[in-house]
Formats: structure tokens, sequence, C-alpha cells
């Protein structure tokens, strides 16, 4: 018996292999960043064929460091950050242009005027989604309209295209299989959520053909087989997940109500609707949660682009920190922020403002302040963007948020887990591994491939800390009501 499933968990700024045994419990995982291309200040760009190659290279390192075999794997599983988009030639199997990442904001033009016509309800009520410049849709419209490659390429029926888990399959398939899981489909801005299927009106009119687009597979099903040559053996592939829906899924949270928080390069949060498409009014989207053995689960979900990678951006950018683990020791030197707010806006704002053209910035600056006040700053910041997320949930479903378990690199800082119990007036619960998203998606593989059943999953996380609020109503209220005046002086920016 195979006891082994592999998770190739492709996130926005590296690549990791995971192996995990039938304890869930995870006996080799190597890592390795990937080079992130800005060209300007509203692009954001990857290299799909650098994000392939080190995934082949992390599984390969994954299997030489536990001593596991190919042959002994069950099921591949991948997740992968959503709505970034290849474009490929598929003779050659070569990208025809680097991908568009999900922060990219250079249609942000083209979404304000999509939103001041007909098709800013119309799309939102189709989709779950208001019309953004995460729309995949909307970037191969721009590609098409400025890469005469990429258009010959497309009229040619000559190209092939998709998000990341579609690009892995394809080439570790050998380009066999060309598909998308619904989960990644519903992210798209190009999916009917009241039919589960390509929305073709909204394709028509952006002139992008359906020739290109992949089929839509269940989250935890068929995605074919890997070529023997890649690892030796033939693995079969059976789930590809969008990382937020699989975190969702290994916390727990497979009930309507329940809800978790990603901290990853951006926090995402998301709660279980249950199997009724509901679309609400405001910034908040509803996906598809998943979809197996035939059945679709919904999820409402908002999110701050920009979190995990301000804290890169200090470490990087700035230099004030060595690592961005560091960040907690540094915020933890000061009692306080001393009046600095630091609105992340790098790449605008997300949820529930949809502000393409925002852009950070840090105010209430003194000559007391120091890069330890930055760095307060920077962690608080991400608790009052998930607030931003909360409060509109409450306004519109008349239900506030009570309990959210958290996940994702940036929920191992104690002082950021507390913050987000203080600022939200929430239960924050956090599991002793915060590895999730690979989790999930290791769940959804093994199930396919029989490794597992769902009742097996019962009780698969173990939570090693919970954190309530240690602060007044009063003192919450003032500190949210200067986050949002420090929100007004960074929309809009880039238009001046």
């Amino acid at each position: 018996m195979k006891n082994y499933v592999l998770v190739i968990d492709e996130g926005t700024t590296g690549t990791r292999a995971l192996i995990f045994n039938k304890e869930f419990k995870i006996v080799a995982q190597s890592y390795e960043e990937f080079t992130q291309y800005t060209p300007s200040s509203d692009k954001a760009e990857h290299d799909a064929m650098e994000i392939y190659e080190k995934s082949v290279k992390m599984c390969k390192k994954a299997f030489a460091d536990s001593g596991i075999s190919p042959g002994e794997i069950a099921a591949i599983g991948i997740t992968n950050q959503r709505a970034t988009y290849v474009v490929w030639d598929k003779a050659t199997g070569e990208p025809l242009c680097r991908a568009i990442v999900w922060q990219d904001s250079r249609t942000g033009a083209r979404c304000a005027e999509l939103n001041a016509s007909e098709w800013g309800a119309k799309a939102k009520k189709a989709t779950g989604w208001t019309i953004a410049p995460v729309y995949s849709s909307l970037m191969i419209e721009w590609l098409m309209k400025n890469n005469p490659e990429v258009k010959a390429k497309i009229d040619a029926k000559e190209a092939l295209s998709g998000t990341i888990d579609t690009w892995l399959v394809w080439k570790l398939t050998g380009g066999k299989v060309h598909a998308v899981s619904y989960s990644n489909a519903s992210v798209m801005g190009s999916m009917d959520l009241s039919t589960a299927e390509w929305y073709t009106e909204f394709l028509d009119y952006l002139g992008i053909p359906l020739h290109i687009l992949p089929e839509i597979r269940e989250d935890s099903g068929d995605f074919g087989t890997t070529d023997p040559s890649i690892f030796g053996a033939p693995i079969p592939i059976c789930a590809c997940i969008a990382d937020q829906h699989s975190a969702l899924y290994a916390q727990g949270c497979r009930t309507p109500g329940t809800a978790k928080l990603t901290n990853g390069t951006g926090s995402f949060l998301d709660m279980n609707i249950g199997e009724n498409c509901v679309v609400l009014k405001g910034g908040i989207n509803t996906v598809i949660a998943w979809k197996i053995k035939g059945k679709i689960m919904y999820a409402m979900e908002g999110y701050a682009a920009v979190t995990g990678s301000a804290i890169q951006w200090l470490r990087d950018g700035l230099n004030i920190i060595e690592k961005s683990a560091d960040s907690e020791a540094l915020a933890r030197s000061v009692t306080d922020t001393n009046g600095v707010y630091f609105v992340p806006a790098l790449t605008g704002l997300g949820a529930p403002y949809w502000d393409p053209f925002a852009r950070g910035t840090i105010i209430g600056i003194t000559r007391g302040t120091t890069k330890a006040h930055i760095c307060r700053a920077t962690l608080e910041a991400i608790a009052f963007s998930i607030k931003d997320i909360t409060d509109d949930i409450a306004r519109n479903t008349g239900s506030p948020v009570k309990e959210i378990k958290i996940d994702g690199g940036a929920s191992a800082n104690n002082l950021l887990a507390q913050f987000f119990a203080d600022i939200l007036d929430c239960k924050v619960s956090r599991p002793a591994s915060v590895e999730a998203t690979s989790l999930g998606a290791a769940q959804m593989a093994g199930l396919y491939a029989g490794v597992w059943t769902e009742k097996d999953f019962e009780g698969a996380v173990q939570y090693d800390a919970e954190f309530v609020s240690s602060i007044s109503d009063e003192e919450r209220e003032v500190r949210y009501s200067e986050w949002i005046e420090a929100v007004k002086r960074s929309a809009n920016w880039i238009k001046h």
C-alpha cells in the first residue's frame, strides 16, 4: 500500500514540496523562493518556467531528503497562488510571456471603466467578485491587446492558458492534461457561479475565445499522471485546489459559518457558507470553496493583498530586519507604534475597498519614530486590514465573526496573533502546524486516491494556542478610527 502523499505548494514568493505520511505528518519538505519581477509600479510578474523547474527540483529534493522513492507516492496534490495567469505555446510548451501575478494592477483603469458600466453589477452577480485587477480574464484581455505574439498565437489556436495549477498539471503530464480545478476557476473572473461553467457572455465581450481555457475538474479528482521521465516513475495527480480553499478545508471549516484566516504573502479570510451560492453587496467576494464527489461548497472571502509581503519589504526594501521572523522581537522592543500607522497598499487596496490606485502610506512619523515603531505598525496593519473585512461581513450578513482559525507563516507571530484577537474582538485559534494550505491539498489528493476517508480528517489538526481580546471596546474604536483615517490618505493616490 502506498501511504505517502506528495504536495506541491506553489505560493506567490516560492515553491514548497512536502511529503505527508498516513498520519498527516510531514516527513520531508523543501522550499525555494523564485524571482519577483516588478517592471513598473503597477506590474508584478513571474517566470512560469522557473516556477515549474523549481517545483520539480523541490520534489526531487524532498525525495532525496526522506529516502522515499517516487514509486511509494500514492498521489500528488497541487495547491497554488490563485488568479496568476500563464499563456504558453502548446507546441513548444514554452510560456509566451511572463505570468501576470494576482497582485498586478495594470488593468486598474479597465476595471474602473467596467465597474462604471452595466458590467459592474452584472459581473459581480455572476462571478461573485467585484471587478478588480485580480480578474484573470482581464489579464488575458490586456495581453491580447498589448502583446502581438500572444494575440497571434491565440488567434491561430496555437496557445493555451491557465492559472498556475493548470500550468503545472500540463507540464507534469507532458502536455496530456489541460485542466483547472473549480476552486481556481472561481477566482478568475471568468466563471458564472450559478452554472459553475465559463461565463461566456463576459468572455465574448472581452474577446477571449474558449479554446484557450482549460477544462474544469473537481478539486479532488483525476488530473492525469506525471510523465515517468520527470521523477522516474508515474505518479497520479489527484487534487488541485487554490491555496485559500485548501487551508479552509484543512482547518476543518467544512460546515457553514466556520472561518479561517491564512497569513502568507497576503492575508485571506474565508468563511464556509454551505451549498447555496450567495453573492453579497459590498466588497466581499463569493467563491467556490471546492467541488468533491459532485457537491459544490461555497465560501465568502475578503483579502488584503500585501501583508506578509509587507514584512518581506521591511527585510528586503528597508533592510531593518534580517529575516521575516525577526519582526516580532523588533516590534516587541516598543510598547506601541508611537502614533505611526502603515497602510501597506504597495499594490493597491484589496477588500473591501478594491482600489488599485491606492499606494503604501506611513503616517504619524515624528522625530521620535524608530524602525521598531514602523515594524510594529506593519504587524498591526495586518490586523486592521482584516477588521476592514470582518466589519464588512457583519454589515452585510448581520452576523459578526466570533472565531477565526489562523494559519500561514506569519501566524506563528504571537504579537500578531494577539493583535488579531484585540482588534477583531473574537477568539483566534492557531494550530500546532501552520502549514494548513499544504495539508488540505494532501487530504484532497489522498481522499481521491483512497489513502483516507473524510472521517479520517476529524481531529487531524491540533490547536496549540488560543487568543482572546485584552483591550477595551473604547481603545479598539479609537485605534480603528485612526486606521480608517490613514486608509483615506492612501486611497486613489496614483490618479493624482
